[in-house]
């Protein structure tokens, strides 16, 4: 239950934001659902069958938490006035606590995974590498293209971006049988599976990842994956190496003092960075080994997410082919990158 339960949030329908038990054919499994997206979880159990969803999901939570042993659970069905309802009787040892349970036929069904291309992979290293780049992907909203808000998946590489920025991985070994799209924010829920080995399926409308005995189902948002290399240069007039640690730190100053900076542009002219601000103009400086004469702007934020990709990393290379052509960030030893898009600098900032 702590594991699908994360998925929930506050809803119009109250019985979405709880867990649906059902034990059937000595089987317990337990979802969690927005609607969007669905969390499962199953494994044995013994005694009859019962059918419920629960009430106050955190509630139970809570006092499982303080269980240990095996659990007795005690379901009976009440009625309330034309509703079927129920109340639940959890026992452990000498401690015990009684819950009421809404009606789990009342619960949506679960869409049927359809037949598709599968592959397998380590559900820790397609965690991980999910989570390198979704930063890049644009936060859900009415206005949002869908493209936009998904982490990307084609050949072997795993990315995201929002026009602004891209943050790419490449999963060595693994080749995805047909590009697919799944939204960001959804796949963050991947680390509920752990270390173990991992089979993704991809149907016609859901993506099913499956681990143990933990299965997510996942709205396909499309297979029209971008270009990546399209957008990357083809060659650079500058790559400069930089602390990563002292880069955040300076750029993390310039932050701080225009934070109320609509346009948060900087100006990086050899190892002098500034920023124009409503209160006054800022710069500081930091060390640069193969930096030229090049003047650029990047927007402050978005160099700091991608900065944030390679956190405990002690040096990062920034790859300059004009003031116009996308930055391109990486580190040694490492398959990810990231790509931030230049801004045009007023004349009397680029000056």
């Amino acid at each position: 239950m702590s594991k699908i339960s994360k998925i929930l949030k506050k809803c119009a329908i109250p019985i979405l934001e709880e867990v649906c038990l059902r034990i059937q054919n000595g089987r317990c499994t337990l979802t969690a659902t927005d609607l969007e997206t669905w969390l499962t979880a199953e494994f044995p159990a013994s005694g009859d069958d019962m059918f419920f969803a629960f009430r106050k999901t955190k509630d139970i939570l809570r006092a499982c938490s303080h269980f240990a042993g095996e659990l007795t659970m005690e379901f009976s069905e009440t009625q309330s006035g034309s509703k079927k309802a129920g109340r639940v009787l959890l026992r452990c040892e000498r401690r015990g606590a009684e819950f009421e349970v809404y009606d789990g036929a009342d619960y949506p069904n679960m869409p049927q995974a359809s037949e598709g291309d599968a592959f397998s992979v380590s559900s820790a290293r397609l965690s991980a590498c999910v989570e390198r780049v979704r930063y890049a992907a644009e936060k859900p909203s009415v206005s949002a293209r869908p493209a936009a808000i998904c982490v990307q998946f084609c050949g072997n590489r795993v990315y995201a971006l929002d026009g602004t920025r891209l943050a790419c991985d490449t999963l060595e070994g693994v080749s995805f049988p047909k590009p697919f799209l799944v939204r960001a924010d959804v796949l963050a829920h991947l680390s509920a599976f752990g270390k173990e080995d991992m089979t993704v399926r991809i149907g016609s409308s859901h993506v099913l990842f499956a681990s143990g005995n933990l299965r997510m189902l996942a709205r396909l948002q499309g297979v029209d994956t971008y270009n990546v290399d399209a957008v990357i240069p083809k060659g650079y007039r500058e790559s400069v190496t930089v602390k990563t640690a002292d880069f955040v730190r300076e750029l993390n100053y310039l932050k701080e003092c225009s934070a109320l900076t609509a346009k948060p542009y900087v100006r990086f002219a050899g190892e002098r960075l500034s920023i124009a601000a409503a209160s006054g103009a800022f710069e500081t400086g930091i060390e640069v080994r193969g930096r030229g004469d090049m003047v650029l702007g990047f927007d402050l934020y978005h160099m700091l997410d991608a900065l944030k990709q390679f956190k405990g990393e002690e040096e990062v290379c920034i790859h300059l082919s004009s003031p116009h052509a996308p930055i391109v960030i990486d580190a040694a030893g490492r398959s990810d990158f990231a790509l931030v898009v230049p801004v045009r600098l007023k004349e009397e900032m680029a000056a």
